[in-house]
């Protein structure tokens, strides 16, 4: 588990860096930078539940998608336009495409996930496998 919080915490620190470079006017030179989406994943008896805020999200170009514990989310941002004469200074929201892969904890019945886009807010409910709920077993007693 240490591994996997420290990637994550990696994956944070470099997140912010480029915020606070791209915040002073400058851009990545590394590659072609991709956009991270923070989600937020919680686990009850039955079921995941994911949530992330993606206003400007072009839901027509929204694609989710389960295979085995993976759950992967792509999508794109529309651009949002502005005046020929202007120019940005600052822009903080997403744009253009991402795609991000969750893996969860648990086996899906993928016959049950329901996702919902609404007001820029994108929840999906995952519901565990049957093989992966507890299972009561009971006690024989002899005598």
């Amino acid at each position: 588990m240490f591994g996997l919080q420290f990637v994550n915490e990696v994956g944070n620190v470099q997140r912010e860096m480029d915020q606070l470079f791209r915040g002073l006017g400058f851009t990545p030179t590394y590659g072609t930078q991709v956009r991270q989406i923070e989600f937020q994943v919680a686990e009850n008896d039955g079921s995941h539940s994911v949530r992330a805020s993606l206003p400007g999200l072009d839901s027509e170009k929204l694609s989710i998608s389960v295979l085995g514990r993976r759950l992967t989310i792509s999508g794109e941002f529309s651009n949002p336009e502005i005046p020929e004469d202007s120019r940005w200074h600052r822009q903080e929201r997403h744009r253009g495409e991402f795609e991000q892969n969750i893996q969860l904890s648990t086996n899906l019945d993928i016959e049950k996930i329901e996702a919902e886009y609404v007001d820029g807010i994108l929840n999906i409910t995952l519901a565990k496998a049957v093989s992966a709920l507890p299972k009561k077993i009971a006690v024989k007693v002899n005598g």
